[in-house]
């Protein structure tokens, strides 16, 4: 079993559970579409500079979403009153051309920043 195979499996668990953990769902889905989130923020980077992917799924239910997530990429230059003050710092230290910064916002949990490789 690949390792993608093995997170859709771990996603697909987690959303059948009720009382799943909303951030390790969050966590998971992040991990399942990191491929793409990278080649996104490679393009991004090369057409706007140094930034940031949000992922806004607040007000999404993720077990019974159809279609696709909110997904923009915002230079770093561009704030938000919603990004955590210590987001500045990631920014500063992330490698773009190898790495992405993904914010992610959902309901029941405070906003989460992951760095991909």
């Amino acid at each position: 079993m690949t390792v993608q195979q093995q997170q859709l499996q771990r996603l697909r668990q987690l959303l059948a559970n009720p009382d799943a953990d909303p951030a390790e769902i969050g966590a998971t889905y992040v991990a399942l579409i990191s491929d793409g989130l990278l080649q996104f923020a490679r393009q991004a980077y090369r057409r706007d500079g140094t930034g940031l992917i949000e992922m806004d799924l607040r007000g999404i239910d993720l077990r019974t979403a159809k279609g696709a997530a909110p997904i923009t990429y915002y230079p770093a230059d561009s704030e938000s009153d919603e990004w955590p003050v210590n987001l500045d710092q990631v920014l500063n230290r992330y490698d773009p051309a190898r790495e992405a910064v993904v914010l992610l916002f959902q309901d029941g949990v405070g906003p989460q920043i992951y760095v991909l490789e």
